[in-house]
């Protein structure tokens, strides 16, 4: 059995569907339990989050052959993007739990793994700049805007007629935010970092006004308050986050005939992100054309696209252990051979809820051939679901009464 995922893109956005295809080989028939795409990341104690995930293969019997799928995976506007100079990486998994044939108890996992870089939205910044003014024990500052860029020179101005020394600091500080049901809000594997300084200027005040330059470095990290939690009620203590917040801290010592008061506050700033170009990244390794990634993940084709017929449903009796069996007929009318072909089989009860699926898989399915297969369940149910999927088409649904 071989397993790959391979990414369409490498490179994607806060907000943006993430496109993945994947490639079954089965040497030999095979059931599943379970197969799908993961997108996880690990907090410091390296217990994996699940940020989000979808479902490739459901429950069912799967002839030898090769099945390839296409899916993709939603990225919710709260996914923290990726954050590597604090080890936030995410990685997308193709898992298939399959039954374990020495132990029954301990069901055999398959993982395949491939790292995804997330950006934050291109969004502009919807905070407008604004001047600060600020006066303390003797000392005025004033600065008249409090959003710059990297590589930006920020001006101070500052005056007083009591002060001897002046220093400021530029001030970043940055840490992960992660609670989950173990470690709770105070997370000892999160380490508590003190402030960086990311520049200094430091002066003895000659003159009744002044003005201090700090240039923002180049690769100034934007300022940022990023929290996700799951939507899952069951998951609402989990959090994971990051911020950055950028501060200017003065410090001024009076003159000897104004007595030895020290003056300290902070400032705080923003430092917002350069404009970015950027080129997405992709690969293309089982077809000759590059798909359109965000036109084939729509939903399921509708059933008046005939490619299938669904000849009849019929009850076929029960077993001892009350299980109702159902026969599905199922034509192929397209004017083509299809490969890698999977019916999912699930039951309607009362209109509304839909049984537990099954699937069966076939190596070929040629045009003209009429597959029959079973579904069975215990509960009664008023219509048959199928969906029919093969190596190249998006699915297709039909229903029929029983």
């Amino acid at each position: 059995m071989q397993l790959k995922l391979i990414p369409l893109q490498k490179v994607v956005r806060v907000g943006d569907k993430v496109p993945i295809r994947s490639k079954f080989e089965f040497e030999e028939d095979n059931n599943i339990l379970w197969s799908g795409v993961r997108l996880v990341t690990s907090p410091p104690c390296k217990r994996d989050f699940l940020i989000a995930q979808k479902e490739i293969f459901s429950n069912g019997y799967f002839e030898a052959g090769e099945y390839i799928r296409e899916k993709a995976i939603t990225l919710k506007k709260n996914v923290v993007p990726t954050i590597k100079k604090r080890d936030l990486i995410y990685n997308l998994e193709l898992i298939l739990r399959k039954p374990n044939p020495i132990n029954e108890d301990e069901d055999l996992l398959i993982k395949r793994k491939e790292e995804l870089d997330i950006r934050p939205q291109k969004t502009a910044l919807q905070k407008s700049p604004n001047p600060i003014s600020f006066s303390i024990s003797g000392l005025n500052v004033e600065l008249k805007k409090d959003i710059f860029k990297p590589g930006e020179t920020i001006k101070l101005s500052y005056s007083s007629e009591e002060l001897d020394e002046i220093e400021v600091r530029l001030l970043q500080k940055a840490n992960l935010i992660c609670h989950c049901a173990q470690y709770g809000r105070s997370c000892q594997q999160v380490e508590e970092l003190p402030p960086a300084i990311a520049g200094k200027y430091k002066t003895r005040i000659t003159t009744k006004e002044g003005n201090a330059l700090l240039k923002v470095p180049e690769v100034a990290e934007p300022s940022h308050n990023y929290l996700w939690e799951p939507s899952e009620k069951e998951h609402w203590d989990l959090k994971l986050g990051d911020y950055t917040q950028w501060s200017l801290l003065i410090t001024a010592h009076k003159k000897p005939e104004f007595g030895k008061e020290k003056i300290e506050f902070e400032l705080p700033i923003t430092i917002s992100s350069k404009p970015i170009t950027e080129k997405r990244e992709g690969s293309d390794l089982f077809a000759g054309s590059k798909p359109d990634a965000f036109s084939l993940f729509e939903g399921v084709t509708p059933r008046f696209e005939k490619r299938f017929e669904l000849i009849g449903v019929e009850f076929a009796g029960e077993t001892q252990k009350k299980v109702n069996i159902y026969k599905v007929k199922i034509k192929n009318i397209s004017e083509q051979d299809l490969e890698g072909a999977t019916i999912k089989l699930s039951g309607l009860q009362e209109g509304l809820f839909e049984t537990a699926p099954h699937l069966i898989g076939f190596k070929d399915w040629n045009k003209g051939e009429v597959k029959e297969v079973e579904y069975r369940i215990k509960q009664n149910i008023s219509a048959l679901v199928s969906i029919i999927e093969d190596n190249s088409h998006r699915p297709v649904r039909t229903q029929k009464p029983v």
